[in-house]
C-alpha cells in the first residue's frame, strides 16, 4: 500500500471517528431531553422539597452534636442521610432550577438512569419513607424529638408521594377523611353547611 493511499485511509478513519463521536453526542442530548421526572402538584413539591431540607439541617444539627464523637458510626449513616436528603430535592425542584446548574444536572441524570424509581412519585414516596426509617433508628427514647420528627415528616411525605402516585392528591385526603368524620359525628366540620358531603372528584384534564 502506497504511502498516498495509508494517509487518505487515516483521514477518512479519523473523519468517521468524528463523526460518530458527533453522533454519541446528539443521542445522549436527545436522551437528557427524553428524561421524564414524574412531579406532583406545586403544593406537594413544596412539602417533599422543604422536608428534605430539613431532614439534611437535622443532620447537621446532629454532626455539630460532641456526644456524637464517641459513636464514629453514626457520622457514616449520616452522611447517607444527608445525600438521600438532598438527592430527593432534586426531583422536587423546578426543572429550569437544575438545569441552570450543570454538575447537578449530570448527577440527577446519572440518578434518573440509575435509579429510575426516585424519578417516579411512588419511587421517592418509598424513599421518603425508608428515610423516615433511618431516623427511628437514632430514637431510642421519646426524648430525641428531633429524629422522631424528620421520620414523622419524611414518612408522612412519602405516604402523600404514593397516594399522588396512585392519582388520589392531597386535598382529595382531606376531603375523603372529613367526609367520614362528618359522618361518622353527624357534625358539620368544614362548615359548608352539608354533613358527609361526597368528596368532589378531582376533573380530568381535557
Amino acid at each position: 500500500m502506497s504511502a498516498a493511499a495509508a494517509s487518505e485511509l487515516s483521514r477518512e478513519a479519523q473523519t468517521a471517528g468524528l463523526l460518530a463521536k458527533d453522533k454519541a453526542g446528539t443521542i445522549a442530548g436527545d436522551l437528557r431531553g427524553m428524561m421524564s421526572i414524574e412531579q406532583g402538584p406545586v403544593f406537594l413539591r413544596f412539602l417533599g422539597f422543604t422536608t428534605s431540607l430539613a431532614s439534611f439541617g437535622c443532620v447537621i444539627f446532629e454532626l455539630i452534636n460532641p456526644t456524637n464523637l464517641v459513636h464514629p458510626v453514626m457520622y457514616v449513616l449520616y452522611a447517607y442521610i444527608a445525600l438521600f436528603a438532598l438527592s430527593t430535592t432534586l426531583f422536587e425542584a423546578k426543572k429550569e432550577w437544575i438545569e441552570s446548574v450543570g454538575p447537578l444536572a449530570s448527577y440527577q441524570e446519572m440518578l434518573a438512569t440509575h435509579c429510575q424509581f426516585i424519578s417516579l412519585m411512588g419511587g421517592r414516596g418509598l424513599f421518603y419513607i425508608f428515610q423516615g426509617t433511618l431516623w427511628l433508628t437514632f430514637a431510642d427514647s421519646l426524648v430525641e424529638i428531633v429524629q422522631i420528627a424528620c421520620a414523622g415528616a419524611l414518612v408522612f411525605v412519602g405516604f402523600l408521594h404514593l397516594l399522588a402516585h396512585c392519582g388520589i392528591m392531597p386535598h382529595e385526603v382531606m376531603q375523603r377523611a372529613t367526609h367520614h368524620a362528618e359522618m361518622a359525628s353527624g357534625k358539620d366540620i368544614n362548615g359548608d353547611g352539608q354533613i358527609g358531603a361526597a368528596p368532589v372528584a378531582a376533573s380530568s384534564p381535557a
